[in-house]
């Protein structure tokens, strides 16, 4: 008969920290408080069940994202809305507490510069930027190569500063 020794233990101690982390990784992807709940809701739960597939050596931060992420991609397979929902994926104001009046100018262009990004790019340039995970884990939580995650930064970033002119600048139509 074969015993998993592996302490658990820290996953119940660490994941309480991580929750605002998590729901705002769900609000990113639902765009909507009550649905992103949810999705955290069920990300707990999945990792509870599974907490013996946790290996404490890797980031709990991004194993935890990894299932969040999923649980979203399957609700939205069962909807069979994955693509159209991909698209309407929010700008990065909504993970950004508020901003003092005269930055609500800069965080307006980020947010219309951000959603000019293709889907990919922006939720790469968010788990790296906004969340500070690591390009490898990223990866981990898109199910993607390294490397791809790091294209996608590096193009979303060159994207932003060839644009940012265009965004910040006064509009001049309406």
């Amino acid at each position: 008969m074969h015993s998993d020794t592996r302490p658990v233990d820290p996953l119940r101690r660490l994941l309480p920290g991580l929750l605002p982390e998590l729901r705002a990784f769900a609000r990113f992807l639902a765009r909507d408080a009550a649905q992103a709940d949810d999705l955290v809701q069920e990300a707990i739960l999945r990792a509870l069940r599974a907490e013996a597939q946790w290996d404490p050596a890797t980031s709990l931060r991004a194993w935890l994202f990894h299932i969040l992420r999923n649980a979203f991609l399957e609700q939205l397979r069962r909807r069979g809305t994955e693509r159209r929902a991909l698209e309407r994926l929010p700008p990065a104001e909504a993970l950004v507490a508020a901003p003092a009046q005269e930055a609500r100018g800069a965080v307006a262009d980020l947010q219309r510069a951000m959603a000019t990004l293709p889907a990919p790019q922006r939720e790469a340039l968010v788990l790296v930027g906004a969340h500070g995970l690591s390009h490898e884990e990223a990866a981990a939580v898109c199910g993607v190569p390294v490397g791809t995650v790091k294209a996608r930064v590096a193009r979303a970033r060159a994207a932003l500063a060839r644009g940012w002119e265009e965004f910040s600048a006064p509009a001049a139509t309406g």
